[in-house]
């Protein structure tokens, strides 16, 4: 359900309507960058009840945080597919 890879919309805070990847998950808690605003240096933490899941996981994402190889650039590109496709 909440994996490495999935882009997710947060439903709380500011960031409230914005896509975002999960890059890490704790618990009740998942990290989640935007390659913006929030990057893979500082993700945000958010509880899992504050977002909303999306059916778009992005397997490269994850297979490259794995690797340890990801960057924001991808992680922006990623979600500029997400949003054209939801369009």
């Amino acid at each position: 359900m909440y994996t490495v890879g999935r882009i997710v919309i947060c439903k709380r805070g500011h960031d409230k309507g914005n896509p975002f990847v999960i890059v890490h998950v704790d618990g009740e808690y998942v990290f989640l960058a935007d390659g913006r605003t929030r990057k893979l240096s500082k993700p945000k933490k958010k509880k899992v009840i504050h977002i909303q899941i999306t059916d778009s996981i992005f397997s490269e994402i994850a297979q490259r945080l794995v690797e340890g190889n990801l960057r924001d650039e991808q992680i922006r590109n990623v979600l500029l597919r997400f949003r054209n496709e939801e369009v």
